[in-house]
């Protein structure tokens, strides 16, 4: 967060474009809130995440994938 998160998003997007791959995703959105929307979907109905290629509501994807999706959100820059 704050200068140095924006700082590493950067160097982060810089580093990918050297390296030229060819795709990115960002889910903006943390762990917390995540699990918070598994334990209360009806207060968490509007939380779109991305998923492999498609968005998704996340309280509609199954149990697995919404797990899947915090696993992945763990991971910091």
């Amino acid at each position: 967060a704050g200068d140095g998160g924006l700082n590493k998003l950067a160097d982060f997007l810089q580093a990918f474009t050297r390296l030229k791959l060819q795709h990115i995703q960002f889910n903006v959105v943390n762990a917390d809130t995540l699990r918070e929307a598994q334990q209360r979907p009806q207060d968490f109905a509007g939380l779109v995440v991305r998923v492999a290629g498609y968005s998704a509501f996340f309280v509609e994807l199954s149990q697995e994938i919404q797990d899947d999706i915090i696993r992945r959100t763990a991971h910091q820059l």
